[in-house]
């Protein structure tokens, strides 16, 4: 912050000498600075301190579709391992099965179109009634693709989308080592629920 006096002005108040310069030594001096170098910090200059999942997250055309598509799954399984010590296991059943009934929901409906173009719909036959499934998903060379769809989104979603099956089949298989069995309940809703997205 410097200042400086215009004097082709007329002013009543005359400018204050500059500030003399006291020998110090070399500890001091690099302790010790004239109130005309200090500056005051700004409240309006952006912090250069970004967390680290914010910038992670920086790279996407979509960081809030990112965070949803990750706040269910992560809200489940922080429920299925922690929940056991502040609630009782059908309260954990219960929530956990909500939250990833969410998660089912979100990654059908938000995620899964605003990060990777995917739509999905039900088709039916006229002359047999069988409903057909149809899934299809944004090339991401296409022309035709939403322009905000990156590489980054693509692989962000397909990563946890894959990763999340995997992660519930260790818990299951930990669950069947230890002869947990009040925890199948929650770890097959997970499992399916988790492997449908798939």
């Amino acid at each position: 912050f410097t200042t400086c006096v215009d004097s082709s002005v007329p002013q009543n108040v005359p400018a204050p000498p500059p500030p003399s310069c006291h020998p110090t030594n070399g500890v001091l001096s690099n302790m010790i600075q004239s109130p005309a170098t200090t500056a005051a910090p700004s409240l309006q200059q952006p912090s250069s301190y970004t967390p680290s999942a914010i910038s992670f997250l920086n790279k996407s055309s979509h960081p809030i579709a990112c965070s949803f598509h990750i706040l269910f799954k992560g809200l489940g399984f922080l429920i299925y391992m922690m929940g056991s010590k502040f609630m009782e296991d059908i309260m954990v059943t219960v929530i956990c099965i909500l939250l990833l009934a969410a998660d089912f929901w979100v990654v059908k409906n938000i995620t899964g179109r605003l990060l990777v173009g995917l739509r999905w719909w039900n088709k039916v036959d006229p002359v047999t009634g069988m409903t057909n499934w149809m899934f299809e998903s944004a090339a991401s060379n296409s022309q035709n693709s939403n322009a905000r769809n990156n590489s980054f989104d693509s692989r962000f979603f397909w990563s946890v989308l894959y990763l999340t099956p995997v992660l519930w089949s260790l818990c299951f298989l930990s669950a069947m080592f230890w002869f947990e069995f009040q925890c199948f309940v929650t770890l097959s809703c997970a499992l399916v629920l988790s492997v449908s997205n798939v």
